[in-house]
């Protein structure tokens, strides 16, 4: 298996799977990989829901997560996110 890191997502479609307690979503956006003024490098997914638009932002220096194939989801790659990656911004 390859070792992805967060800038091989750039320009990629990235499913999100967020788990928090007993709650499972999924979300779906596309990523950007940039220099962040706030965070230094970082991979921003754009993600657009009925509900409204936003962005999960992932510092590169701080993500020690695994990156998954997203063909179960239909992207590119797949990320699973728990209550300690989440934070407001």
């Amino acid at each position: 298996m390859q070792n992805y890191r967060l800038h091989h997502l750039d320009g990629r479609t990235i499913a999100i799977e967020v788990n928090a307690l007993t709650h499972r979503t999924i979300l779906r956006g596309v990523g950007n990989f940039e220099w962040t003024g706030d965070f230094g490098p970082a991979l921003r997914v754009e993600i657009s829901e009925s509900d409204g638009a936003f962005e999960i932002i992932l510092k590169a220096s701080e993500w020690d997560g695994r990156i998954e194939s997203g063909e179960p989801f239909d992207c590119d790659f797949s990320l699973r996110l728990d209550a300690t990656y989440l934070c407001p911004s």
